[in-house]
């Protein structure tokens, strides 16, 4: 009846392998999904329309936008404005009480006090005046040097410790108005670096210049910072660079020195960590493996609180606006402001972008998009995989459609609900991917999946014949449970090691060491196998066997002798064909104890291991460390001894010799003991014992102990 049962289950069981393939497939391609431009394409489309099913939210209060806007340019009466109007603005803001003003103007050009046409006259007149007019030469030369409106704002910028300046970086060296490196540029620059584990230094951006302002107002600047805006290939702004790296230094973006100077950090507690993200103190902005920030758009321009700046130039914005807030200067004026495409809007101006990307980290709402949101992807790819098999076994016609419409709404509404509740960009096409692959090729890759299992259930035979003897092989694949509940029963426990192994890894190479390893685990295992024995594991130069994983009967011990007798030979045989050839001979220790151990399986649902524990086990451990010392090739307890007896074992414990009872580092108790050697050593045993603390006999000991 219940083998009966079983084959069922077994049936329905290998019926699920093509969803299994076909999950596996587009798993794969999601792995490839940065690398294919249409999946890419169409994954970006998809976030579009989640955030347009969103709608709008409104973002927090800390930042207010000042935008040079149509009306400004017009009472400003010039572009780009005046740095005098520059500077009054900067200290209104300031004695408002802003926290950070950070501005969105590239003012990569020097304003002179006189204009180009009167700067020519001043120079005609310079060359024709006689040569006794020294006083008026000096005079034309101080008004031609003299600084103006730069000075004004540079100024105002040396009045206050809150402000950000921008730069930015070029694609083409022939855009670019400086490329060496200046002094306030090197101050900007993140000063540690780290790499994360699993990362890796992985930027996109490859700059070819700079735009940065005049040298006067750069080093009055309290802070600098790139407005570098990078499009993703479709011309929509979905991602925020806060590290770009140009000849050797890596460069911050406006909204994280603008958070550095909202939250109080210095500049030598901000450090970038590839692979991780950026930590500002005790806070850490995360990013993408590529060192991008992914922007959670809140609305179509004019989300944000916006103050056009020539109502603060008139007086007309309200005192306490600014108050302990952030503040961006920028332009949105007809053909001198920067409009950017967005999920929402095409005229998304690159303030508001900066805008959204500090609230987006101020509150915690940039869009998650990391190796466990990935880990949910396959998740969900390998739930729609199924969920699209289950769809194609409905009955009829109209309900496998009614089923499919199901599985792909409910795919829609999950990622749906992730994007808006937590922030999270969990991919929308490749799980419809796998519904609709399973449900339409479910029936084509069923022959091929049925050889897959076959072939599938021959591997994992094979690898149950490489740790368990061969009378278990059977019986643990073809059950569901193989190895049931953890039981305590008696066994017999074989634990042998190479005697002076470390030393002798010395003198040779590395190639020459994993041969030799390889060469005795053959043959303990051959030995461990011939006697109905578990290979539990091997440790470097250890392995440790199990002898009455089935049963615990004295028989076991026997067996276990039996196999330590047997491999002692073999290495003997072993060792003195290696001498033959010129190679270090090689001696074994083996301890062998008899006694209660705890059998089971350790591990996960999936990956998981059978194993014993217990004192019995680190006994045995400490009898092949007792070889040494005792000068035997086999250390046997009492009760190892004595077990083989009454079975019967009198050929298998022939030659073992009684010694006084042992002290067994790590117990309390002493230990009755008994030695087998088939050779007298004329080596001393602290010539070739290992140090206690010997790192294999360590980690043994750690296995053991749990």
């Amino acid at each position: 009846m219940m083998a009966g049962g079983g084959a069922v289950l077994g049936r329905r069981l290998l019926r699920l392998l093509p969803v299994a393939v076909i999950g596996l497939t587009v798993m794969a391609f999601y792995a490839l999904g940065s690398n294919l431009d249409l999946i890419r394409l169409l994954e970006w489309q998809s976030l579009t329309w989640r955030f347009q099913l969103r709608g709008s939210i409104e973002p927090g209060p800390e930042v207010v936008v000042v935008q040079i806007d149509n009306p400004s340019v017009a009472m400003l009466g010039q572009w780009p404005p005046s740095r005098e109007h520059l500077a009054e603005a900067v200290s209104a803001i300031a004695a408002d009480g802003a926290r950070v003003i950070a501005f969105d103007l590239l003012l990569t050009e020097g304003q002179p006090v006189v204009s180009p046409d009167v700067a020519a006259v001043l120079w005609a007149a310079r060359g024709a005046l006689a040569a006794d007019a020294g006083w008026v030469v000096e005079q034309i030369d101080d008004l031609l040097r003299a600084g103006g409106p730069d000075v004004a704002f540079a100024d105002a910028l040396d009045t206050v410790d809150n402000v950000v300046l921008p730069f930015a970086f070029v694609f083409d060296a022939a855009e670019a108005n400086q490329q060496a490196w200046t002094a306030p540029l090197e101050a900007a620059a993140y000063r540690l670096h780290r790499t994360a584990p699993g990362g890796r230094p992985d930027l996109l951006t490859q700059p070819a210049g700079l735009l940065a302002p005049p040298p006067r107002l750069a080093v009055a600047a309290p802070a600098m910072a790139h407005v570098t805006i990078v499009l993703d290939p479709d011309g929509v702004l979905r991602h925020e660079y806060p590290v770009i790296g140009y000849r050797g230094r890596l460069l911050p973006s406006l909204p994280v020195e603008v958070l550095r100077l909202y939250w109080g950090v210095a500049r030598d507690e901000v450090v970038v960590r590839f692979g991780e993200g950026i930590r500002l103190g005790g806070r850490l902005i995360a990013t993408d493996r590529h060192m991008r920030l992914t922007i959670n758009h809140y609305g179509p321009s004019s989300t944000f609180e916006s103050h056009s700046f020539h109502r603060l130039m008139e007086g007309e914005v309200p005192a306490g606006t600014f108050t302990d807030r952030i503040v961006l200067i920028g332009s949105t004026a007809l053909g001198v402001g920067n409009l950017f495409a967005s999920p929402f809007a095409q005229t998304l101006s690159g303030t508001e972008h900066y805008a959204t990307v500090i609230d987006n980290l101020l509150h915690d709402r940039v869009l998650v998009r990391r190796p466990w949101t990935q880990a949910i992807d396959l998740g969900a790819i390998a739930l729609c995989a199924v969920a699209g098999f289950l769809a194609s076994r409905a009955r009829g016609l109209i309900w496998p459609t009614l089923a499919l419409s199901a599985a792909l709404a409910g795919v829609s509404a999950g990622s749906l609900l992730a994007f808006a509740v937590w922030h999270l960009w969990l991919s929308y096409i490749f799980p419809i991917l796998a519904v609709v692959l399973s449900f339409g090729w479910y029936a084509a890759l069923r022959a091929v999946a049925a050889q897959r299992q076959r072939l599938s259930a021959e591997r994992q035979r094979e690898n149950l014949a490489r740790y368990l003897p061969p009378s278990m092989v059977e019986e643990l694949a073809s059950s569901d449970s193989p190895f049931g509940a953890d039981r305590t029963q008696h066994a017999a426990v074989l634990f042998a090691d190479i005697v002076g192994f470390t030393p002798m890894s010395e003198r040779l190479s590395p190639a020459d060491s994993m041969a030799l390893l390889r060469e005795f685990h053959a043959l303990v295992e051959r030995q461990v196998f011939a006697h109905d024995g578990m290979l539990d594991k091997f440790l470097g130069d250890g392995a440790l066997a199990v002898f009455g994983v089935t049963g615990g009967d004295v028989g076991q011990a026997r067996a276990a002798l039996a196999c330590a007798r047997g491999v002692v030979d073999d290495v003997r045989q072993w060792s003195a064909n290696r001498a033959a050839t010129g190679n270090p001979p090689v001696r074994i220790g083996i301890g062998v104890h008899y006694g209660l151990v705890l059998i089971g399986a350790i591990g996960g649902d999936r990956q998981f291991q059978f194993t014993v524990v217990g004192d019995t086990v680190n006994v045995a451990s400490r009898l092949a460390q007792l070889t040494r010392s005792l000068s035997a090739a086999i250390v046997a307890s009492d009760s190892a001894v004595e077990a083989a007896r009454a079975a019967g074992g009198a050929d298998e414990v022939d030659g073992f010799k009684a010694l006084p009872e042992q002290a067994i580092r790590g117990r309390h108790r002493s230990l009755g003991v008994w030695t087998w050697s088939p050779w007298v050593s004329a080596v001393t045993a602290a010539a070739v014992d290992p140090p206690e603390d010997d790192e294999r006999h360590l980690l043994a000991r750690d296995l053991r102990d749990g």
